[in-house]
């Protein structure tokens, strides 16, 4: 896919993965449009526009998707990469907990893919990716949580490939790895290359039943 000219929505562009995506596919002539809680880091980027959002609550991505929209016009490019990472056991896990990781995982990319993939199909074009975390979602003690909606990611980018996958829509998974960031602190890849891999993707533009790394 030519990301040149492209409109390219980015959530979580305000730190990590995120932020170095955003970076990467403006550098390659892509409209960016970048969404998180905080827009001060995503301004430093140079974006084509940067939207506040609480992914935490679906209604509110839907709003800034919306203002995405009147702004650009359409959305060739989704990547959901905003997630959030929560520890502990099942048994200590609060409904409070629970309801932002699936929130956030999984139920605002869900959200944004139902409200900006039919009009890619509709234009024979577009690309989605989630990002996933499949050394966790399969189970994880002390990670519940995280898993469970990490896992429901996985299994709605599956039921999107099969949905829009023959209408000219490209969907996939991207594992990224252990990445340095806030989820990973520990991590020992540079945010940065995970980026490149993903944007190499992107740019690819081929939609994928197993998990992309």
């Amino acid at each position: 896919m030519d990301l040149s000219g492209s409109v390219c929505l980015v959530t979580g562009a305000s730190s990590g993965i995120g932020a170095q995506t955003a970076r990467l596919l403006a550098a390659e002539g892509a409209t960016v449009a970048g969404l998180a809680r905080r827009t001060a880091p995503m301004e430093a980027l140079g974006l084509h526009s940067v939207h506040a959002a609480d992914l935490s609550d679906p209604a509110d991505a839907l709003r800034a998707a919306g203002e995405v929209l009147e702004r650009h016009g359409r959305v060739d490019v989704l990547v959901n990469n905003a997630g959030v990472r929560i520890d502990g056991p099942v048994s200590g896990v609060s409904l409070e907990d629970l309801d932002q990781s699936f929130q956030v995982n999984a139920l605002s990319p869900f959200m944004l893919a139902g409200l900006l993939v039919p009009a890619m199909a509709e234009r024979g074009s577009g690309v989605v990716a989630n990002v996933v975390a499949p050394k966790v979602s399969g189970g994880r003690r002390g990670m519940g949580a995280y898993a469970a909606s990490k896992a429901a990611l996985e299994s709605l980018t599956q039921t999107l490939r099969q949905e829009a996958g023959g209408k000219g829509v490209a969907v996939f998974a991207f594992d990224p790895g252990w990445v340095r960031t806030y989820l990973a602190p520990d991590g020992p890849e540079d945010p940065a290359a995970a980026a490149e891999r993903l944007v190499g993707h992107l740019r690819a533009g081929k939609g994928a039943r197993e998990i992309l790394s």
